[in-house]
């Protein structure tokens, strides 16, 4: 599992957008209609710090996790004038299977609800803070 975990991560890297996130779409990032999505990108940042602390992953994936983190905050997080947070960019649902749904095409992955605030989004939030600190 842990070869499995640093194949996917070094594998990941190729496809990081340069404010640290990742692409609905993980490899399709010139697409019209990608975008950067809040949640994914949230437990990647998770994985590396996690993976980082445990041993798993090399030291240079503790300092791709804050880039992430770094990149959600100025991205994705939204903090209103009363101090109350929300996170965008969230895909509410995404999966495979179910004829004729979720036929995992491009189109299907881009077409889904892009929501504020979903746990999909809050939770890996987070996880991803505790791991790092933050």
């Amino acid at each position: 599992m842990i070869n499995y975990l640093n194949q996917l991560s070094q594998s990941l890297l190729a496809f990081q957008h340069p404010t640290g996130l990742w692409y609905q779409v993980t490899d399709k990032g010139e697409m019209e209609g990608n975008y950067l999505e809040a949640s994914g990108s949230e437990m990647f940042c998770y994985a590396f710090a996690k993976g980082n602390e445990k041993g798993y992953l090399p030291v240079k994936f503790k300092s791709i996790a804050h880039k992430t983190f770094d990149g959600l905050l100025s991205e994705v997080v939204e903090v209103e004038a009363d101090g109350e947070v929300h996170i965008n960019n969230i895909c509410k649902s995404a999966g495979l299977g179910g004829n004729p749904y979720r036929d995992g095409s491009f189109e299907y992955y881009i077409s889904e609800p892009i929501v504020t605030d979903n746990l999909h989004g809050t939770g890996p939030f987070i996880l991803a803070a505790l791991a790092l600190n933050r």
